[in-house]
C-alpha cells in the first residue's frame, strides 16, 4: 500500500465484499469504495486477473503504473512532474466513476487493443446539467493514455462514452424518439470533437501523421441538454483549428465488458 500514500486513494474509505464475477464463478473478496453501488464488486471481481483477494487502489494502481512508466520511456510523457499529473488525473477519473480503460488494460493483456470508456451519466452536474468541460478534460486525457499504450505509433484509438440510456433517462427523455436522437449525436460530436482536438495537441509536439478533417456531420443546433450542443459545436471547432493530427481515428464503438458494469 506505500504507493499509494499521498495519492487521492489515501483516506478513501473502502467496504469489502465476498463475491464474484457471475453466480456461477467462485467467490473472491473485493475491497472497493464505500460510496459505489451495488454491483460494482462483481465488476471488478471480473475485472481483476486470477482469483486471489481484489483491492481497487493496489488493482488500479497497477495498470495506472504501467502507463505513466510507459509514457516516460516512450518519451511520451516529458517529465516526471507530468507523468504524476496523468496519474491524478486516471485516480480521479476512476473515483468518480468517470472513465476507466477496458478490460483488456486491467488484466494487462498487451496484445489486445485497448480501448477507454466514458460513463455518461458520472458527467451529470449537482445542478442536473452535463458537465460539458470535464467530458472534454476526460476525452483529452483517455486519447493521451490510449496513444501511451498504442506505443504512440496507433493510428486509430478506441476512445468511447457508455449508458446514453442512463444520461437520457436523467434527462427525462424517451429512447428512441427525437429529442433523445439529438443529444445522443450532440455527445457523439462532443467526443469526436474533444479527442481530435487532443490529438492536434499531441500532433503538435510529437509531429502530425494524418489531416484534419474537413468535412463531418454537423452537430445538431439544439438539444434538450443545455449548453450541450454549443459545447459539441465549440470541441469540433477546436479539432479544425489543428495544424494536423496524430491519429486518423479516434472513436471506435465496441462491445462492452465489465468496465460499463
Amino acid at each position: 500500500m506505500a504507493g499509494i500514500l499521498g495519492t487521492l486513494w489515501d483516506g478513501v474509505a473502502l467496504r469489502r465484499e465476498r463475491i464474484g464475477a457471475d453466480p456461477d464463478s467462485p467467490a473472491r473478496p473485493v475491497a472497493l469504495p464505500a460510496a459505489w453501488e451495488e454491483g460494482a464488486a462483481a465488476a471488478l471481481a471480473a475485472l481483476a486477473p486470477g482469483n486471489g483477494p481484489v483491492v481497487l487502489p493496489i488493482l488500479a494502481e497497477n495498470w495506472i503504473r504501467r502507463v505513466t512508466m510507459r509514457g516516460r520511456r516512450l518519451g511520451l510523457l516529458d517529465s516526471p512532474e507530468e507523468a504524476d499529473g496523468l496519474a491524478a488525473g486516471l485516480r480521479a477519473l476512476l473515483l468518480s466513476r468517470r472513465g476507466a480503460p477496458g478490460a483488456e488494460v486491467w488484466r494487462d493483456r498487451g496484445r489486445e487493443e485497448a480501448r477507454f470508456v466514458l460513463n455518461l451519466p458520472a458527467f451529470l452536474d449537482a445542478e442536473g446539467g452535463f458537465d460539458a468541460p470535464g467530458y472534454v478534460a476526460a476525452a483529452a486525457l483517455g486519447v493521451r493514455v490510449l496513444d501511451i499504450l498504442g506505443q504512440g505509433r496507433s493510428p486509430r484509438l478506441r476512445l468511447g462514452f457508455a449508458d446514453l440510456a442512463g444520461l437520457l433517462a436523467a434527462f427525462r427523455l424517451p429512447y428512441g424518439g427525437e429529442e433523445a436522437q439529438a443529444v445522443a449525436a450532440a455527445i457523439a460530436a462532443l467526443t469526436r470533437g474533444a479527442a481530435e482536438a487532443e490529438s492536434g495537441r499531441l500532433a503538435d509536439r510529437q509531429g502530425a501523421l494524418h489531416p484534419v478533417a474537413l468535412i463531418w456531420p454537423e452537430p445538431p443546433a439544439e438539444t434538450a441538454v443545455p449548453g450541450l450542443a454549443a459545447a459539441a459545436r465549440a470541441a469540433l471547432d477546436a479539432a479544425a483549428a489543428s495544424p494536423g493530427l496524430r491519429h486518423a481515428g479516434c472513436v471506435a464503438l465496441a462491445p462492452a465488458d465489465a468496465v460499463e458494469a
